[in-house]
């Protein structure tokens, strides 16, 4: 979850604070989960939107966060990671989205439209596209 935050909110205190909102939602109401699976689509599908709710309104420089793509700095940036971080920024928001959720958080696609309410055809086309542009970017 805080991988999750800390993506969209760029900054430790914000995603910090979208962790706490979770958590809180989750314990202030008794929930019953088919699986785990289950529990775990509804913790990430909670942290995207508060997310979002946290941050709606504010406006971030568009300076690249060496943390974007893996998290915690690993001081391992390769001229290759450090390409790949600059084309996932540049994606629009929810094709970023996609991407960080198929390739960083591995789910499905059929996972990924139920935690961002789309039809999964939506978001196979949205990762598709999502490709191209990254392609697109990274041979320029």
């Amino acid at each position: 979850m805080y991988k999750i935050a800390f993506r969209y909110a760029r900054n430790q205190y914000d995603a910090e604070d979208i962790v706490s909102e979770v958590f809180l939602t989750y314990f202030r109401k008794e929930r019953t989960f088919e699986s785990e699976e289950h529990r775990k689509a509804w913790l990430i599908k909670v942290t995207i939107n508060e997310a979002k709710t946290l941050l709606s309104g504010r406006r971030y420089d568009e300076e690249i966060n060496e943390e974007i793509v893996g998290g915690e700095d690993r001081g391992d940036d390769t001229d290759e990671a450090i390409d790949l971080k600059t084309a996932i920024a540049r994606l629009p928001e929810h094709q970023r989205e996609v991407i960080t959720l198929f390739y960083l958080q591995d789910l499905s696609i059929v996972q990924i439209a139920e935690i961002l309410e789309k039809n999964k055809n939506t978001v196979a086309v949205t990762l598709a596209r999502a490709r191209e542009n990254l392609k697109a970017f990274l041979t320029v």
